[in-house]
């Protein structure tokens, strides 16, 4: 395959040499014993959920055998079979930390370094946490970051696969997000030493966004469970504008943003159903919606998601 792809010349020798990078990247993940690790991981968690449907004799087949399934699991293979870093974010972080290397080593601080790997993993864990909580707000409190963060919600029909429906803009701003603070906390430390915390990491944010009506009983009160994350998927802007959490429940409650007494929703997605579930149309509607409201009077341009907190 390599020989015949290096044989391209002219008009085509790009779209070969992509080609053929795909093909390597495809190599490189079944001879890496860690990315198989995460691709099982991910299998494990999906197998599990869906044979529990099966056996629970959910509508599991509206769901995974919809196509609204296949363009998450698109996602997931974009952003994780490497495509995403090598089209996109593995040119912005080069750049990012060689800046932070030339102007601002100060802030490579290592502060974990010398510490037991079990206060790292802890602390990387939490901080992340942290981070996208406050990350998860914003999207939702700015009109125009939600015109990208819709695109997660814009899903009717939740499977463990909605974890990875986010616009590439989204996804890239996230990953900024906590460049700076892992700069100041995670650098040097080594990531491989806590992922065998991973599975349970994954678990919770795969799981949360089944159909299952899990609460988890008092682990709830710590950890993300599917009916509390349900909410936050609901048409009803009174519970979708809460649960902000991604894998510690608590930083709601800390912050007055939780809901767990209302009734699970029945019905996921954005009212109205204003993006067509297509690749494209899901790229290109934050940059239609976004100019569409910067053409209209600020009085009269629609809050962020409906109920804007403050």
């Amino acid at each position: 395959m390599t020989e015949f792809l290096s044989g391209c010349t002219g008009p085509a020798a790009q779209a070969c040499g992509l080609l053929e990078w795909i093909v390597a990247r495809i190599h490189r993940i079944l001879q890496n014993e860690a990315a198989l690790r995460d691709v099982a991981k991910v299998l494990a968690i999906l197998v599990i959920t869906l044979g529990l449907e099966i056996a629970g004799r959910k509508n599991w087949r509206a769901r995974y055998g919809s196509y609204h399934f296949t363009v998450d699991t698109v996602y997931y293979i974009f952003y994780y079979s490497g495509l995403y870093h090598f089209l996109v974010f593995a040119w912005i972080y080069s750049a990012l930390a060689q800046a932070v290397g030339e102007h601002a080593p100060w802030m490579q601080t290592h502060f974990l370094a010398g510490l037991p790997p079990a206060v790292q993993m802890v602390v990387i864990v939490v901080a992340s946490d942290f981070l996208f909580y406050w990350y998860h707000r914003l999207m939702h409190s700015n009109r125009y970051l939600w015109a990208f963060h819709s695109i997660h919600h814009s899903q009717t029909k939740l499977t463990v696969m909605t974890t990875y429906r986010y616009h590439i803009v989204d996804e890239t701003l996230h990953r900024l997000w906590v460049f700076i603070p892992f700069q100041v906390l995670g650098y040097g430390v080594d990531v491989a030493l806590w992922l065998w915390f991973d599975f349970l990491i994954i678990w919770v944010g795969l799981v949360q966004h089944s159909e299952w009506n899990w609460s988890y009983g008092p682990a709830g009160r710590v950890f993300v469970s599917p009916r509390f994350h349900r909410m936050h998927h609901s048409t009803d802007q009174r519970v979708a504008n809460r649960n902000f959490s991604a894998i510690f429940s608590f930083w709601d409650d800390l912050f007055g943003t939780a809901e767990r007494k209302a009734e699970p929703p029945t019905v996921y997605g954005i009212a109205g159903n204003p993006i067509r579930e297509t690749l494209l149309a899901q790229f290109v509607y934050p940059f239609v919606k976004i100019a569409h409201d910067l053409r209209r009077p600020a009085q009269e341009a629609a809050p962020a998601s409906g109920n804007v907190i403050k």
